[in-house]
């Protein structure tokens, strides 16, 4: 065909078609197979697959397999729309990762159609196993990280964020790791911060004097505009008189920044009426969300579910703005859809759950999801090409349904 259309021709041809004709393409040639896999088309498929009206959202779950005592993990595209109709549900690769298979591994996040995979074991010293474009079926094994603590006298508790860093075309991996050790004294540095970079395919310890005194990790990091975000409390010490030791205790919330390019933590302000409430952070389309949630009590039928608040202008604390309430009594807030739905998990009095899609401006609310799942993680999701040109990329096939 190059001798009939010049090469820009044919890769307008290529990115019109769906990924797996793409794939399918790179056999064609290898003048076709060095276009596909360049960075610059790759690249560009990117670009016009997040600018097309073909929004998705991943959504992941687990089930609980009773007869074999075992655990799995399940992961679904659904369009992002009113209907939220499901697109396709996705195969997981059949390999095994230090005796865990990949079905067992829980979503870290998820960015220009990567999706971040770790153990699902807060109290450890466990590391995100893996980086997964499904819609090319390939994987890349992270490397294990340095150790960040020699003494095994207290537990440890690890915490992840995944975003990109547009500045260099790169994926990275945030782990914070922290003693549980309620009794350290703040001048004992107890966090370790440590950053995985996808080209440089290693991991690098940050500097003590770089990492915040207040960072712990609690909550898991939302990625908006290359930045990290985790929502902390101030921590100060205190003598504990009874057992004659300093104990660490935590105060007014914020939310603590980590840029992906520079590698430098900042803050984010939050408004100062929730300072001092339980919350929970989230991204709203390209800024942020925090979601106050109040104790249940059944005497107090005003002061129930959650209030939302959202930062209208990214980065201006002045704009941040109180949305609306969801009366839901115990929900979990998984996401925020294109059209204003929010997507929820209620559970009630007997330990059941079920997903709800809520409009919060007709109180209309769309039931989904299958009985007895555990539903845990939802964000957007592009198809793309990512990773096809990478070096250290592992390959694998879908075992076929009988």
């Amino acid at each position: 065909m190059s001798d009939y259309f010049p090469e820009e021709v044919i890769q307008k041809i290529l990115l019109r078609l769906p990924i797996k004709s793409i794939i399918k393409s790179t056999a064609v040639c290898k003048s076709w197979m060095s276009l596909i896999k360049s960075s610059t088309f790759i690249q560009s498929h990117l670009r016009s697959t997040i600018d097309s009206d073909a929004h998705l959202l991943l959504l992941s779950a687990s089930s609980y397999n009773r007869e074999d005592d075992t655990s799995h993990q399940h992961h679904w595209l659904h369009w992002d729309s009113p209907e939220f109709g499901e697109y396709s549900e996705l195969s997981n690769p059949v390999i095994f990762l230090k005796n865990k298979r990949v079905s067992d591994l829980g979503v870290v996040g998820t960015c220009n159609g990567l999706v971040c995979l770790e153990a699902d074991d807060f109290y450890s010293d466990s590391s995100p196993t893996l980086i997964w474009n499904p819609c090319i079926r390939k994987i890349v094994m992270l490397p294990s990280p340095p150790a960040c603590f020699t003494s095994t006298e207290y537990d440890k508790y690890t915490t992840h964020g995944f975003g990109y860093d547009s500045h260099s075309n790169d994926y990275k991996v945030l782990r914070v790791v922290t003693l549980v050790d309620d009794h350290s004294d703040l001048s004992r540095f107890a966090t370790v911060v440590q950053v995985y970079s996808l080209a440089r395919g290693s991991w690098k310890s940050l500097n003590a004097s770089d990492v915040p005194k207040d960072l712990q990790g609690d909550s898991s990091p939302a990625f908006v505009n290359g930045i990290l975000h985790m929502l902390e409390a101030r921590l100060s010490v205190y003598y504990y008189d009874h057992s004659e030791e300093h104990r660490k205790c935590g105060g007014d919330q914020f939310i603590s920044s980590f840029n992906l390019a520079t590698e430098l933590f900042g803050e984010v302000m939050i408004p100062e009426a929730l300072q001092k409430d339980r919350c929970s952070i989230s991204r709203y389309g390209d800024s942020l969300a925090l979601i106050k949630h109040y104790d249940y009590d059944c005497r107090d039928l005003l002061n129930r579910g959650c209030d939302i608040w959202v930062m209208k202008e990214y980065g201006v604390a002045e704009s941040w703005t109180y949305l609306f309430n969801i009366a839901v009594v115990q929900a979990s807030i998984y996401g925020f859809k294109r059209c204003g739905e929010v997507v929820l998990m209620e559970n009630d009095d007997r330990g059941q759950s079920r997903m709800l899609s809520l409009d919060p401006n007709s109180k209309q609310v769309k039931v989904f999801g299958i009985k007895d799942y555990i539903y845990g993680f939802m964000d957007s999701f592009v198809e793309s090409l990512v990773m096809l040109d990478h070096a250290n990329v592992i390959s694998y096939q879908v075992a076929r349904k009988r």
